[in-house]
């Protein structure tokens, strides 16, 4: 037998005969087995300092300080409670203008969706009226309309002799509409001074604090940057509060 399968174990081309024995027998003649393709895939190791294989990875517990300029979150404040006071004084100026606000009318839009400002233009025409002028003739009749219908109690006349310009007589100040404005303007202060509107004096000081919640607060510097936030945060209530007392002044006078 092993005369017959010598040339298999010799790696020496088999003859038809042995072929056909090994065939009945299921052999597959060693010839087969050096065509067949083999695949193979490195496997990474991880080692320790040691250099052991497949010990576990381990990590020591170390405490990563950060370094945080903690005088940036002061900077942050000041520029945002002074952007706030600014927006409040506007805002106050605003109202205490009431309708004699050459701006009154700029957020009115006419029939067409045209806006009021890209057809006509206002100004002050003394202290108690307004004058608008309208660039195009063809549009007085329009800009008339929507005036009226602005619910503002205001009834633009017609210039004599001049199609384009409209006056406007402003309604006197009563007692009780000083009274009425006087408790808008301290509405208008409340908001500035500490609501969820993002422009609020409270809703600036928290934001930051709260992104100082993860620093070390029993770090000296982390202590007095929360003292001085505080301390500047309460001297822009301050000249909040001086901004309403003048705007009240100006209305009730």
């Amino acid at each position: 037998m092993f005369t017959v399968f010598e040339g298999y174990f010799k790696g020496a081309k088999p003859s038809k005969v042995s072929l056909a024995v090994a065939k009945m027998l299921r052999i597959t003649p060693l010839a087969s087995f050096s065509s067949r393709q083999f695949t193979s895939s490195t496997i990474l190791l991880k080692k320790t300092a040691s250099g052991k294989k497949n010990a576990k990875l381990s990590i020591p517990d170390e405490e990563v300080e950060e370094t945080v300029d903690v005088s940036q979150y002061v900077k942050r404040a000041q520029d945002a409670f002074q952007k706030t006071l600014e927006l409040h004084k506007k805002k106050l100026n605003e109202f205490k203008q009431g309708v004699a606000n050459p701006h009154v009318f700029d957020r009115l839009k006419l029939k067409d969706g045209s806006k009021f400002k890209d057809v006509a233009s206002t100004s002050m025409k003394g202290k108690n009226a307004l004058l608008v002028t309208v660039y195009d003739p063809k549009d007085t009749k329009n800009v008339i309309s929507t005036i009226m219908a602005a619910g503002l109690n205001l009834n633009p006349e017609r210039v004599p002799n001049n199609d384009q310009q409209l006056k406007i007589a402003l309604p006197p100040l009563t007692t009780e509409t000083r009274t009425n404005m006087c408790k808008d303007l301290k509405k208008i202060f409340e908001e500035y001074k500490n609501s969820s509107s993002k422009d609020s004096l409270g809703y600036v000081r928290s934001e930051i604090l709260k992104e100082m919640k993860h620093l070390a607060k029993k770090n000296d510097s982390v202590k007095k940057t929360i003292q001085d936030i505080e301390k500047i945060h309460k001297d822009y209530v301050t000249q909040m509060q001086q901004q309403l007392v003048q705007a009240e002044k100006n209305v009730t006078h």
